[in-house]
């Protein structure tokens, strides 16, 4: 009996064992076949990646949507870019900055991708604007061009200058029958397609035309010598201008400027006047009397009647004059109020005035020492005030590069 127990035990117990390591036999092929399974995933498995492509203001493109498969052992996949087109314009090409202008990847190639992308097709259409140049005597260019790019709506242009001789000059209109322009020279102007501008010019101020006996151009600014004038003064306001140029160049900026004889100007504009200002509020034109007698500081009449021109400009930048300024307004009233002007008693006629003569003082005393200004008194809170605006105009009117004055 003990010899079959003992027999029947170890029976058990053999089969005990075999079935744990069969059953672990069993375990670890599973586990085998999942990391045989694991890794063909890894290795083997087709993945698929989707590029998109955006018009982006182009019209059309054969496809929205490419998408190419790989193994991973690859590293990626390749697709193909297709030719996109824009009615009346150009494309570029491809990039993944809605607003590019210039293309990352190129029409008609094949792309490498790793992950699903977004692309934009670049693209730009050219707009044109002719001016007329009918019964000119100069233009500074007949035709500009810019581009608008993508999704935009209009691009820029600057404008040229543009002269009649003996008429005061407008401006540009879109009608050839205007009386008065609305957009002027070296004005930047947006355009949404080709154009054509005509540049307007009659006498409404002067109501007179004057004989021109020679024009020039001088920092984009038109100059007229009028046939009276004594050539050998014409040279020394010449001389001036070019001085101006080169030390407030702010103040020329595609204005007209006549030089006139005394018989002449005394017809348009009465003989107590030595200069005279006028004109649309963004294209000031001014008349200097050419005058061989010496009543007047002509240099100084110049950059006085130069400046009310650019208080005028200035409102093309800011949408008000200079005048129109507090620190202005502020500092004019303070020395309206008081006895001893620092100024000339003409200065306080009207804060145009007193802003005019706030620059040829300071020209004259800072900037182009002359006898007769060194000698004067320049108050520190009207000159803070000044240089506020000079500052803005020497860094082509961006105000956030200059102290507020006082």
């Amino acid at each position: 009996m003990k010899n079959k127990k003992l027999l029947y035990n170890i029976l058990m117990y053999t089969f005990i064992i075999v079935l744990v390591a069969f059953s672990t036999f069993l375990f670890c092929q599973v586990i085998f076949k999942q990391k045989d399974n694991t890794n063909e995933k890894a290795n083997g498995e087709k993945i698929s990646y989707n590029v998109r492509l955006f018009l982006n203001g182009a019209n059309s493109v054969s496809t929205k949507v490419l998408s190419c498969t790989h193994n991973n052992k690859l590293g990626g996949c390749k697709v193909h870019l297709p030719k996109a087109y824009r009615v009346d314009g150009n494309v570029l090409g491809y990039s993944i900055n809605p607003d590019s202008k210039s293309a990352e990847y190129l029409e008609n190639t094949d792309l490498l991708v790793n992950h699903d992308m977004t692309l934009y097709v670049v693209s730009y259409q050219k707009n044109t604007v002719y001016i007329d140049d009918t019964n000119l005597d100069y233009l500074g260019e007949k035709v500009l061009s810019c581009n608008v790019y993508n999704t935009e709506k209009k691009c820029k242009v600057k404008l040229p200058s543009f002269n009649k001789e003996g008429y005061e000059n407008k401006g540009y209109s879109t009608s050839s029958s205007s009386l008065i322009g609305y957009i002027y020279p070296n004005d930047e102007y947006a355009i949404a397609h080709d154009m054509i501008l005509y540049p307007i010019f009659n006498n409404s101020s002067r109501l007179k035309t004057i004989e021109v006996s020679k024009s020039l151009v001088v920092n984009n600014s038109v100059v007229e010598i009028e046939k009276s004038c004594d050539p050998i003064v014409a040279n020394e306001y010449l001389g001036y201008l070019e001085d101006i140029k080169n030390n407030i160049p702010y103040l020329l900026f595609g204005n007209k400027i006549s030089f006139i004889g005394d018989d002449t100007f005394d017809a348009i504009w009465g003989r107590q006047y030595v200069g005279m200002n006028y004109g649309p509020r963004k294209l000031r034109s001014l008349d200097i009397r050419c005058s061989t007698e010496i009543i007047n500081d002509y240099y100084g009449t110049m950059v006085h009647e130069l400046a009310h021109s650019w208080d005028y400009y200035y409102s093309t930048k800011f949408n008000n004059n200079i005048t129109s300024q507090n620190d202005m307004i502020n500092i004019y009233n303070k020395y309206l109020k008081m006895s001893d002007h620092p100024f000339r008693d003409y200065s306080y006629s009207s804060i145009y005035e007193f802003f005019a003569d706030m620059v040829k003082y300071y020209y004259f005393k800072f900037i182009r020492p002359t006898a007769g200004y060194i000698s004067l008194a320049y108050p520190e809170d009207i000159k803070l005030v000044l240089e506020k605006y000079i500052c803005i105009a020497e860094n082509n009117y961006n105000d956030n590069k200059c102290e507020h004055g006082g």
